[in-house]
């Protein structure tokens, strides 16, 4: 899987990589889809559920979307994003949506193709410099809970 991240333009070891898919399987409403080929992965995403307050149904997000380029263009994408979709109707959601960099134009072709729609745009900002945890802090510090905005 680190050198599918790798080829998404997240390099990363695979050390971090059980402790990564441990968190995510322990979230609900989380899954991570895998493609396998002759043994090896070949294809991985991440779907979330998520309410939110401008919507009163769920939505799902698709994250870490990523075929191994050797195997692009074989239908592995596609049946992923299929099975993911089918595993966010069956939890609920209403719509499902994903970002994707702007360089991407392939991958923005890929999901213009198969229905989804360009209605926004994502905008990024880097919380942190290190390389620590996400969830380092105190449980007041990472709660939003007395904030407004």
């Amino acid at each position: 899987m680190a050198n599918l991240l790798t080829q998404l333009g997240y390099p990363t070891d695979s050390s971090p990589i059980p402790e990564r898919l441990a968190r995510l399987r322990s979230r609900p409403g989380t899954a991570v889809l895998v493609a396998e080929h002759a043994g090896r992965t070949v294809g991985v995403l991440t779907v979330h559920l998520f309410d939110a307050l401008h919507i009163s149904e769920p939505a799902a997000w698709l994250t870490a979307v990523v075929v191994d380029e050797t195997v692009r263009g074989e239908g592995i994408g596609s049946a992923l994003v299929i099975r993911a979709e089918e595993w966010a109707i069956q939890h609920g959601a209403h719509s499902i949506s994903l970002t994707s960099a702007l360089r991407r134009k392939e991958a923005h072709q890929f999901y213009l193709s198969r229905g989804y729609e360009h209605t926004g745009v994502r905008l990024f900002k880097k919380l942190r410099q290190n390389a620590g945890s996400p969830h380092e802090g105190t449980a007041a510090e990472r709660s939003p809970t007395n904030q407004t905005t």
